[in-house]
């Protein structure tokens, strides 16, 4: 019993540690770096990114001892882990008593139910052996008419330009299934504006009207993400543009860090496979 206390407690000291390390990054101002961060990690969670993050901020690529070692790879002498939390499922199984009279049969229920537990990964930095193979980004390019017109080509919506006066950059019409763009930006502003649009198109489930904060700061952290991963760097907009929804709340963050990175995988994975299914369309 003492030693599933101490799992127990140990636990529950890393769920601090989550709770800590976003109160850490809002107020350090560190978030857009923790976004550009999270997207060499898509196989974990938000939770984990932000464990990971908390002990190593220059890792690149995390796996367990194991797997490591199925790779032709062994950890550095001396190398500290990363500690991180993984989901146990279990089941039970529940009587169900006969309530109508005593020879009704008892009925019998299983019940799922999830336990965490701790373990350690370590980042490739941290071990030794077999090079690994390298994986090229899609569309890993200077050239960011071509990303503009690839992402024109992959979108089911239609995509217009037009004047827009004020502020606004751009905007997602959902009556009218379009999207409309500021003609006077610049290719990488309109890059930018497209993946926000199409984040508000693709998983935007927020009711606009009465959580504008919500959706605005889940969208731009989306297309943040996104747009870093094909070496786009907004983050002179996008971070000023998503601190200003969130406002220090750290809440906010936690409630939505999952379904940011969730989305975000989503949308990468979704842009990969149009490209790689031989839908690259570019205007020569």
């Amino acid at each position: 019993m003492k030693k599933n206390s101490n799992k127990a407690n140990k636990t529950k000291e890393l769920f601090k540690k989550i709770v800590e390390g976003v109160t850490n990054i809002i107020v350090s101002g560190e978030y857009e770096e923790f976004l550009k961060f999270s997207k060499n990690f898509h196989q974990y969670s938000f939770n984990n990114i932000i464990l990971i993050y908390s002990q190593m901020k220059e890792a690149t690529q995390v796996a367990g001892f194991k797997k490591w070692q199925a790779m032709g790879r062994k950890l550095k002498k001396g190398v500290h882990g990363i500690q991180i939390i993984y989901p146990i499922k279990r089941k039970y199984t529940k009587i169900i008593e006969g309530q109508d009279s005593l020879l009704d049969e008892n009925k019998k229920e299983e019940i799922e139910y999830l336990m965490y537990r701790y373990t350690y990964v370590y980042d490739i930095s941290q071990t030794v052996g077999k090079p690994l193979p390298i994986v090229n980004k899609f569309l890993n390019s200077d050239n960011k008419e071509e990303l503009y017109d690839f992402l024109k080509a992959f979108s089911p919506y239609k995509i217009e330009e037009d004047d827009i006066f004020g502020n606004a950059k751009g905007y997602w019409f959902d009556k009218e299934q379009k999207i409309i763009i500021k003609k006077s930006l610049s290719i990488n502003d309109k890059v930018s504006v497209l993946l926000h649009e199409l984040t508000h198109a693709f998983y935007d489930d927020f009711n606009y009207k009465e959580d504008r904060n919500l959706s605005e700061t889940f969208v731009e952290s989306v297309a943040y993400i996104v747009a870093d991963y094909f070496n786009l760097d907004t983050s002179l907009c996008s971070f000023r543009y998503i601190t200003s929804w969130v406002d220090g709340d750290v809440k906010l963050l936690l409630e939505l860090g999952d379904k940011i990175q969730k989305c975000a995988n989503s949308f990468i994975k979704r842009l990969e496979e149009f490209y790689n299914n031989g839908n690259l369309q570019i205007a020569i």
